[in-house]
């Protein structure tokens, strides 16, 4: 297993994007902490029966690796803060793989589909990008401080190509361009100590809540995709 003795960190990893990747390293033998909103503060979550975190957990150690459910907040910086301290000890100061995939917008913006961003409340930008953005530039700072010790590691922003181009609402767009910028820049700054940073577009994914909010705009995401390309890295 090419990943075996490796650890990886992936957030927002209960379902979709995140818990595909992690099942994925998991059966490349990594030991992946995995993390995600406790069932009682996910209502879509819980009134839809959608796949759970402890489930991704068990999915990725039947694969081979190991999984480890961590119950992050990730709005709240100082529960961001408490898993890297987690992961530092459990691991004595080892991390190989960040993947920074949680948003928890979904639901907001599914629910203002069609509306101008002057005409709903400007509280929607902190809902898009305190998590989208704020914490994976925190999870980001966190995770560097572990992997420059070993002088190796790799950092992944999962964007998209509403970065380029206008896709769902303005503050998702800038989210998405300032996650992209974020990878480039900080590639800079880390490429001396042996860390890569990507930022990757996985282009439309039919995971459980895509087509729970938005399976009248995956069509649309896909023909940008066809003109701008499936994916996009720095």
């Amino acid at each position: 297993m090419a990943l075996r003795g490796k650890v990886a960190l992936v957030t927002g990893a209960s379902r979709g994007i995140g818990r595909g990747i992690a099942l994925q390293l998991g059966e490349a033998g990594a030991t992946v902490y995995v993390t995600g909103r406790h069932p009682d503060l996910s209502l879509h979550a819980s009134q839809n029966t959608l796949p759970t975190l402890k489930a991704t957990a068990e999915d990725v150690t039947a694969r081979g690796g190991k999984g480890i459910a961590v119950y992050v907040d990730h709005s709240n910086m100082s529960d961001v803060e408490k898993l890297f301290k987690r992961i530092d000890e459990e691991t004595n100061g080892h991390l190989d793989i960040l993947v920074n995939n949680a948003f928890s917008a979904v639901p907001q913006l599914a629910d203002l589909s069609g509306q101008k961003f002057w005409e709903v409340s400007p509280e929607l930008w902190d809902e898009v990008n305190n998590v989208g953005l704020r914490n994976n530039y925190y999870c980001c700072c966190y995770a560097a401080r572990i992997m420059v010790r070993r002088c190796a590691g790799l950092i992944v922003n999962i964007s998209s190509a509403g970065g380029l181009v206008y896709l769902f609402s303005v503050p998702y767009g800038v989210g998405k361009t300032a996650n992209d910028r974020m990878a480039s820049d900080m590639a800079i700054e880390l490429r001396r100590y042996g860390i890569t940073v990507v930022s990757i577009w996985p282009g439309p994914v039919r995971t459980e809540v895509s087509v729970l909010f938005f399976s009248d705009i995956i069509t649309e995401f896909q023909k940008i995709n066809e003109v701008y390309g499936s994916s996009k890295t720095y």
